[in-house]
């Protein structure tokens, strides 16, 4: 009997020592194994977190390199807007420097005969017609670089032009002889090239100083 509990005992024992030593190892292994999963889900990480980094860096350019686009394109179209308003606005104050001479009511012709008087008035009726020409053909080139409140504007004051060049050339592109009816004609275009013409001018000035970003749009 007690040579069977010495087995037992010694069994007992070596079964114990080979339960601790399987779960030792079992414990190292699956140790490892974390250990091994854990270097691989950090390696993965880092390679998302890599390619993510360099997708949000890409995106980043794209959207550089498109704003840059964007910003080039309305520095030019500024650039010409501006250089197009200047010369537009070169041939409206020549017109109407032109329309304030040739409708002018009162002139001093002394010493000057008939003929001479009526050709310096068709000199001046030929070129203020020629003025008006240049600058409507140019602003009729130009004119989608400006918006349609702008363009309405321009031909508003174009028209008022050629009114007021036909009611005061009238006379002579009729051969009529002085009257009542030319010289209200020659005064109704004088009043719209003196009063009613500046009024529209005054707008777009300031239109094309908001265009060309010398007075705020908004806070003017």
């Amino acid at each position: 009997m007690d040579e069977l509990l010495k087995i037992l005992g010694l069994f007992t024992i070596g079964s114990s020592i080979i339960v601790s030593t399987v779960i030792y190892f079992g414990k190292k292994i699956l140790d490892q194994y974390l250990k091994r999963d854990l270097v691989k889900f950090k390696n993965k990480l880092i390679t998302e977190n890599v390619k993510a980094n360099l997708e949000i860096e890409k995106q980043i350019e794209n959207y550089k390199a498109t704003l840059n686009l964007f910003n080039s394109k309305q520095i030019q179209l500024y650039s010409k807007q501006a250089s197009i308003i200047e010369t537009l606005y070169t041939y409206l104050t020549d017109v109407h420097w032109k329309m304030l001479d040739l409708t002018a009511l009162l002139r001093n012709v002394t010493g000057k005969d008939d003929e001479t008087i009526s050709a310096e008035e068709l000199e001046r009726v030929d070129k203020t017609a020629e003025a008006g020409i240049i600058f409507f053909e140019y602003y009729r080139k130009n004119k989608i670089y400006f918006n349609q409140e702008t363009c309405l504007l321009i031909e508003s004051i174009q028209e008022k032009f050629r009114e007021s060049h036909t009611d005061y050339s009238f006379k002579y592109l009729y051969g009529l002889p002085p009257s009542e009816l030319t010289y209200n004609m020659a005064k109704n275009a004088n009043e719209k090239v003196r009063d009613e013409i500046p009024k529209l001018l005054e707008t777009l000035e300031n239109d094309f100083r908001e265009c060309l970003g010398v007075i705020d749009k908004i806070n003017k």
